[in-house]
């Protein structure tokens, strides 16, 4: 698949993508929990604690991006992996009972949606987020862990195998830091390809990741498996533009999956946020059509954007119908 072109007639993402230019994701999800009240940050399980603790709060969040027009919404499992809720207590079979809740939640919002609406439910991704978000120190940001391949794709697959077997629509593998831990889950998703699934990456700058392999490398590495898409998430929304720019125009796919954050800088002496470094959703909509018109299928938020970003970016979608 070369930057920009469709994918084949007959591929996974073909068949979601028909008759669109491009399709919305949902926004923030932990820091929409934080938003409504709810304190998470610190805690090991990050957004997936509502899943144990306050569900149908989780729900409501999930309905609210499906009724600001989201096309796909992605569930709280970014950080809940097997380890990291046995960490917490939970049995095996709970701690699967638990993944498959998350992607029961967020259909049932989608159907929720569509019934009040009358239009066809929202697709559910399930989130598989970095090796790092289980250590919660801070390392997923950066991927300096020393885990081999090995212990990776065991950390990774069973989770893979219940959010799948749960009924996911789509595998999102997101926040990814290296092209190592990359290699490991497109080898995972490789064996799904029936499945459409993306693959995102954070970046340090415009030319690499945030472990500091060429981007350019880790977006071309799904270029033999069409129903896998790559892109980048969670870092400023003008990087985006930036580093789309930077790609050779030869050199791969290129990004087609692209959710940035709001842009606002976490000030850690003073525990708080510098929004003077943010867009509102209107800037942040501008930059989101540019990365449209540079190739991407796959537009939403990340941290700190919210339901009424997904509605701005949905409204743009409604007029970029083909």
């Amino acid at each position: 698949m070369n930057r920009g072109c469709r994918p084949a007639t007959g591929t996974p993402w073909a068949e979601v993508l028909a008759g669109r230019r491009f399709l919305v994701l949902d926004s923030g999800l932990a820091s929409e929990i934080e938003r409504r009240g709810f304190a998470i940050e610190g805690d090991p399980l990050w957004s997936a604690r509502l899943l144990l603790d306050n569900p149908e709060r989780l729900e409501d969040i999930h309905l609210a991006y499906a009724l600001a027009g989201a096309d796909i919404l992605t569930t709280a499992t970014y950080q809940a992996s097997l380890p990291g809720l046995a960490a917490a207590g939970l049995s095996v079979s709970a701690s699967r009972a638990v993944l498959a809740k998350a992607v029961q939640l967020t259909r049932q919002a989608g159907v929720q949606c569509a019934q009040t609406r009358g239009i066809k439910p929202p697709l559910v991704a399930a989130s598989i987020g970095p090796y790092g978000a289980y250590l919660a120190d801070g390392s997923e940001y950066t991927g300096a862990y020393t885990q081999d391949k090995a212990a990776l794709r065991a950390f990774h697959e069973e989770r893979i195998e219940v959010l799948f077997e749960s009924g996911a629509d789509i595998l999102a593998c997101e926040s990814i830091p290296s092209l190592a831990e990359g290699e490991v889950l497109l080898e995972l998703l490789g064996t799904y390809p029936h499945l459409p699934c993306w693959l995102s990456f954070t970046c340090r700058d415009a030319l690499h990741v945030s472990h500091g392999e060429p981007v350019a490398a880790c977006l071309s590495m799904a270029a033999d498996l069409p129903h896998v898409l790559t892109g980048v998430n969670c870092l400023h929304p003008h990087l985006v533009g930036r580093l789309m720019a930077s790609l050779p125009a030869s050199g791969g796919p290129g990004v087609q999956v692209a959710y940035a954050n709001r842009g606002d800088t976490w000030i850690a002496r003073h525990r708080s946020w510098d929004t003077s470094t943010g867009l509102d959703d209107d800037a942040y909509t501008a930059c989101a059509m540019d990365w449209v018109q540079q190739g991407a299928f796959l537009i939403g938020g990340c941290c700190r954007t919210t339901p009424s970003t997904t509605a701005r970016l949905a409204s743009l979608s409604i007029d970029n119908l083909q």
